[in-house]
């Protein structure tokens, strides 16, 4: 099991714990800035994993936010027992966010453009919400690099950090 950087189960796990650096990105499907960072990041991310560089977690958080309601409903279906289909779930929604944001039904949108279900429970939400709160995250994206918080001006490509 790896390390939780916020104590919730309900997060991706990439990597080693024994990897020198811990990452946990804040992410949801709906934000314009969730989507922009992780597009701009992943493959450094993922080849950082790979490399044993790092122990990355993604975790989406349901932001009680009016202009997020698609994207905190689309958060509910990364099925975080299947990272690897995950992580294409992820690519494929953030291809066509400006849809998914745009959608009248999102479970309808959702099932049917993807071929996914809705897997995560309300209980995964809670815990999710409660660590978060307990970390104070308040914007997205939040990125946890070793620890130390980076979101809005203080967000930074991962090869900043990595340096």
């Amino acid at each position: 099991m790896s390390k939780k950087h916020l104590g919730v189960a309900a997060a991706l796990d990439f990597g080693k714990t024994t990897a020198k650096h811990q990452v946990t990105a804040i992410l949801n499907l709906g934000c314009p800035d969730s989507r922009q960072w992780y597009l701009a990041n992943q493959q450094v991310l993922l080849q950082a994993v790979q490399a044993g560089q790092i122990q990355l977690e993604i975790k989406f958080w349901n932001k009680p936010v009016a202009d997020l309601a698609n994207g905190n409903e689309a958060n509910k279906f990364v099925d975080y027992t299947e990272p690897q289909a995950a992580l294409k779930f992820i690519a494929a929604v953030y291809a066509q966010q400006a849809d998914l944001n745009a959608a009248i039904d999102v479970n309808k949108f959702v099932t049917t453009k993807f071929k996914v279900d809705r897997v995560v429970t309300q209980e995964v939400l809670t815990q999710i919400d409660q660590a978060i709160t307990a970390e104070g995250i308040t914007s997205l994206p939040t990125i946890i690099f070793d620890g130390a918080h980076f979101s809005g001006d203080r967000l930074v490509p991962i090869t900043q950090l990595l340096a």
